[in-house]
């Protein structure tokens, strides 16, 4: 085992493309790293480069104490796990989970004895004569894991490992890896474009836009505390809503101003204590953001805490929770970081149309008893001391 640490890298392509710009992130001995973010985001180059499948710029990278920038791959003592499983179709699972083992002419009888070690953590003894091709999609995928496994290297590195099993098998692998991990006790670098494999597995999550690290942080403290407005409409679903709002200063509190039809929202100290810079924004415009679980029925919330007469577009029904979507006339951000962060060209074009037609669509997550029809209005309730507050220009928290 050993501790990763990548300093100041960059990576840029032959073609003059820069995908890494000067990554710097120590992942721990035995800790567990998400890389996630947005299509292209450079997440599967920057694991590439530690992989040495990638050639480094600029920068320095270190495995364990030694600097590895000039070794290559197989020198680097790591094992990579892909997205496809990589198997050769005519040796049995045995065989391909010892084969890089016996490359590196290791002893038969201890081939035999780490491939029988790893076949009985993953549940894979019954298998270990059979060819790939006799197997279920999540059995390839965990002989994919035993061939890294056997090789008790000092660090995983996974490639989106999970990606083309169905759902409810990617259910059930996420636990078994993030278990598998905390047995093994191996650093591990694993990269996902799935937010839920990213909440759910990691010890810290590393999140990338554009070869830019944004964040890297604890799961639940990347929900909670965003540091910009990328994350903060990146990770969660269904996403925090943002949009533009007025603070002003009135009788001695603060309010927040959406649109031009009224409403008017008191932002509790609460808020103002965990955005300090937002109290300084008297009469100025901010982006501000609530996640869809911080609306509640109104009798649930004090004064100058509810959303009168909003207009539902949409009820979903999911059986433990139903999302109530309802219009605004608060204005859109759709700026870069907010295209990056939706990561879906036919989403952020209808932000767009709402942006041009003035107001944006809100989701808000309730208990499926709450009594809500699309097409008519509701009274929504807004726990108003969760609010986030964003600067509009540069995107940054009012932290």
């Amino acid at each position: 085992m050993a501790k990763v640490v990548l300093d100041g890298l960059d990576k840029v392509f032959p073609d003059g493309t820069q995908a890494i710009f000067g990554l710097d992130l120590e992942i721990e001995d035995g800790e567990f790293v998400i890389l996630v973010g947005p299509s292209g985001c450079g997440k599967s180059t920057a694991l590439r480069m530690v992989a040495g499948l990638e050639e480094i710029t600029a920068g320095d990278l270190y495995i364990g104490e030694k600097r590895v920038n000039d070794l290559s791959p197989k020198e680097r003592d790591i094992a990579m796990v892909f997205q496809s499983y990589a198997l050769y179709p005519h040796m049995t699972v045995a065989d391909n989970m010892g084969f890089a083992l016996k490359l590196a002419k290791v002893e038969k009888s201890e081939i035999d004895r780490r491939v029988k070690e790893a076949g009985e953590i993953l549940g894979l003894t019954d298998y270990l004569h059979r060819k790939p091709k006799a197997l279920s999609g999540g059995q390839r995928q965990r002989v994919a894991m035993g061939r890294a496994i056997v090789r008790s290297p000092q660090a995983f590195l996974m490639d989106e490992p999970l990606s083309n099993l169905d759902a409810k098998l990617r259910v059930a692998m996420r636990s078994e890896i993030a278990s598998l991990q905390a047995r093994l006790g191996v650093t591990t670098m694993y990269v996902t474009h799935d937010q839920i494999e990213a909440m759910t597995m990691g010890d810290r999550v590393a999140v990338l836009k554009m070869g830019v690290l944004m964040q890297v942080d604890s799961p639940q403290r990347l929900y909670d505390t965003p540091d910009n407005l990328f994350v903060a409409g990146f990770i969660g679903s269904p996403a925090m809503n943002i949009a533009e709002g007025t603070l002003t200063r009135e009788d001695g509190k603060t309010w927040l101003s959406l649109g031009d039809h009224g409403v008017k929202l008191v932002v509790p100290d609460a808020a103002l204590e965990r955005y300090p810079k937002a109290a300084e924004r008297d009469g100025g415009k901010v982006a501000f953001g609530i996640r869809p679980e911080n609306f509640a029925p109104p009798e649930e919330v004090g004064p100058g805490q509810v959303w009168s007469g909003a207009e539902v577009s949409l009820v979903e029904m999911l059986g433990s929770e139903m999302l109530i979507h309802f219009k605004t006339s608060a204005s859109p951000i759709v700026t870069d970081d907010m295209k990056a962060a939706i990561d879906d060209d036919d989403a952020f074009e209808e932000l767009e149309r709402q942006a041009r037609e003035g107001g944006q669509e809100f989701v808000a997550r309730f208990d499926p008893g709450e009594r809500a029809k699309a097409g008519q209005p509701k009274d929504v309730g807004v726990k108003t001391e969760h609010l986030h507050f964003f600067d509009l220009e540069n995107g940054q928290t009012l932290r």
